[in-house]
């Protein structure tokens, strides 16, 4: 995740780095000065005459002269130390933004590096200033001991709180650098997130972050007091001092310490906060979008800790999300479309009564219905073909859209409905041969005149006549396989005579008898002939709602499982109407 993660180039040049040795040097500068003021505020006096020397009071000119000398010392040799250990741990990335301002691209081991040491920059800074902080009050300690200025024992309680003062300054220092990382280095080497998939970084929870931040501002401050008071009491024992000294002496130095505890505690809460908070309410605000519909937010991605994989996940979703609507509106111009490629409305033949439907599990369905008249126009005859494609979607839409237009195409010109069907299923065979796509079907012929029926069966489940005066159903059987399997089949045409006034021809798919409710109770086809045997005496779009509502009423709340379609075409020997 290297070159690809990095924004473009004409960035680079908003890019500084030198707020990391303002930070740096700050930090040292107000760690050394609250160093100074606990050492002032230290009760007793023995340890100040050894600070000032004897009889010396603390005056301005004695500050000036004697004072101000050392600590342009400690501060200059600190200053070098951390300018130093900021340079050395910037040099990936001053190393990454300098072949980008030359305008040429670095190495992905490169980019690599770099982006490693932006994520691990704050955690590296601590240890590097705690070291800082432990070996320069130290040294100092150890030449002050051996040039006389201070005994042992202080030398060791100066270098002490020099170390745990650090390492409250370090603590602060890095939550700074992160801040600020945050605000460039990361949005530039990390324009696309996925922080928390870099692998060799450094990784800490949010809840040991607080926890570390809360120990950091109570347990110091206490360890200083407790360092001080044992350490105090062995000056005590060398040098007997007044209780009232004594006591006005801790009571001074416990306000100073209560001061500077309240002061870096309220910063070290309000830089966690707000390098915990402002990621959240990002994150909060991209799901705020989302929940009203807009998907076009990102979540700007800080840190590789769990909000950073959070944001990670929501970016992901709502990249998702997008192109789910962008699908979903393709997929409703899809079924605007398939739905047009269905009858708009029923044939008018002179002894026929027709009604259809077809209802889609999907946006898109693979069931197909049309009236067909054969070549000529003639109208005493017509053509219905019932069709169900294998499988559902955008793939059976298209293989029914192009069946559709292979029977038109046929149906208007010359030859019988087996024929037609024979020369269908030649040409769909040679679109399916590598999809392995089928459709079954099932088509009826019906002539007004001979009043006669005839069927060809091509895989699908028989259609059913009901003869309302005998109140008996007949399957119109007969052979042949699914469309799209053997372009060599030449399908045969069945036919049945006699036709008269109540006979009624159902076709459907198997989306009606096999729809289930929430209780696993198939519809069946018995309930569908006991339907049809029920409302023989309506008109075929009466009989039709009737077993649509019957239907509904049966899945109740339980979506359709498979495309639903019912053609029934009833015979009248009078007006249908």
């Amino acid at each position: 995740m290297a070159l690809d993660t990095i924004a473009s180039k004409k960035n680079v040049s908003e890019i500084t780095l030198v707020p990391y040795y303002i930070i740096g040097v700050v930090a040292t500068t107000i760690g050394v000065l609250v160093v100074v003021i606990l050492n002032f505020f230290t009760p007793l006096d023995s340890i100040k005459a050894r600070m000032l020397g004897p009889d010396q009071a603390l005056t301005l000119e004695f500050v000036l002269k004697s004072f101000a000398p050392r600590l342009a010392f400690v501060l200059g040799l600190s200053y070098f130390a951390v300018i130093s250990g900021i340079s050395r741990m910037l040099k990936p990335i001053s190393a990454c933004l300098f072949f980008f301002r030359k305008g040429s691209t670095p190495e992905p081991e490169q980019i690599e590096a770099a982006q490693k040491r932006v994520l691990n920059l704050h955690f590296l800074f601590i240890p590097v200033n705690v070291i800082m902080w432990i070996l320069i009050p130290g040294l100092i300690g150890l030449l002050t001991v051996l040039t006389g200025m201070i005994d042992h024992r202080t030398a060791i309680i100066l270098s002490a709180r020099a170390s745990m003062v650090g390492l409250i300054a370090s603590a602060i220092a890095s939550q700074r650098i992160e801040s600020f990382s945050r605000k460039q280095l990361i949005p530039f080497f990390f324009s696309k997130g996925q922080l928390s998939k870099l692998k060799g970084t450094a990784k800490i929870s949010i809840s040991k972050r607080i926890m570390l931040v809360n120990r950091l501002g109570t347990v110091i401050p206490l360890t200083i007091l407790l360092v001080t008071l044992l350490t105090l009491q062995w000056e005590v024992e060398t040098y007997p001092v007044f209780a009232i000294t004594y006591g006005r002496g801790i009571i001074l130095f416990t306000f100073v310490l209560f001061v500077w505890t309240v002061i870096i505690s309220t910063e070290l809460n309000r830089l966690l906060s707000q390098n915990i908070v402002d990621p959240i309410k990002d994150l909060v605000r991209v799901l705020q979008d989302v929940q009203k519909g807009s998907f076009d937010k990102k979540v700007q991605i800080m840190s590789n800790d769990e909000i950073g994989y959070a944001g990670d996940v929501v970016n992901e979703m709502t990249r998702g999300l997008q192109e789910r609507e962008v699908m979903q509106r393709s997929l409703n111009l899809a079924r605007e479309i398939q739905q047009n490629l269905l009858p708009r409305q029923s044939p008018e033949i002179f002894g026929l009564d027709i009604a259809g439907t077809s209802i889609y599990c999907d946006e898109t369905g693979g069931d197909y219905y049309d009236y067909l008249l054969p070549e000529n126009n003639q109208k005493d005859r017509i053509r219905v073909v019932l069709g169900d494609v294998s499988g559902h979607g955008i793939s059976s839409a298209l293989l029914m859209a192009t069946s559709r237009a292979l029977f038109r195409q046929r149906s208007s010109m010359p030859g019988n409905l087996a024929q037609a069907i024979s020369d269908v299923n030649r040409h769909l065979c040679e679109d399916v041969k590598e999809s392995g796509n089928f459709m079954t079907l099932f088509a009826i012929e019906m002539d007004t005149v001979k009043k006669c029926l005839k069927w060809v069966r091509a895989g699908h489940d028989p259609a059913m006549l009901y003869n309302s005066s005998k109140k008996d159903f007949i399957e119109l059987k007969g052979e042949g396989i699914a469309l799209g399997v053997d372009e060599s089949w030449q399908y045969k045409e069945n036919e049945i005579s006699g036709l008269s006034d109540g006979h009624i021809v159902v076709l459907s798919t198997d989306g009606i008898w096999e729809a289930q409710n929430f209780n696993g109770e198939r519809f069946g086809k018995e309930k569908l002939c006991r339907m049809i045997k029920d409302n023989a005496h309506l008109s075929s779009q009466q009989i039709l709602e009737s077993v649509i509502d019957a239907l509904n009423q049966f899945l109740k709340e339980e979506k359709y499982q498979d495309d639903a379609t019912l053609i029934i075409v009833k015979v009248c020997d009078t007006s249908c109407k």
